[in-house]
């Protein structure tokens, strides 16, 4: 039988290390968009450049199994400038 071990508690307002494998986690995957025609998700190490590269990365996530419902936070230049999911981003909304 393999035994459980709880998560740490932590105290309100404390930052929650979410140390699950990626794929896994809930936590949104941050994007850099980098000029028309490049996006990287440097946490994960993907980076996509070309036409449609949001749409190619988030179909990319989604192959490798991440959950067509999970927050992609969008980042241009240091600021936030848009939140999506990768199955509206990967163009499969719906079909999953």
């Amino acid at each position: 039988m393999t035994e459980h071990t709880p998560a740490p508690a932590c105290a309100e307002g404390d930052d929650i290390i979410d140390d699950r494998p990626a794929v896994f986690s809930t936590q949104p995957i941050v994007v850099h968009l980098y000029g028309k025609h490049s996006v990287n998700a440097e946490f994960l190490g993907i980076g996509v450049s070309g036409e449609n590269a949001l749409q190619v990365l988030a179909q990319k996530l989604f192959v490798a199994g991440f959950a067509p419902d999970r927050e992609l936070r969008l980042i241009r230049g240091g600021d936030v400038v848009g939140r999506t999911t990768i199955a509206k981003a990967a163009g499969i909304e719906g079909d999953h």
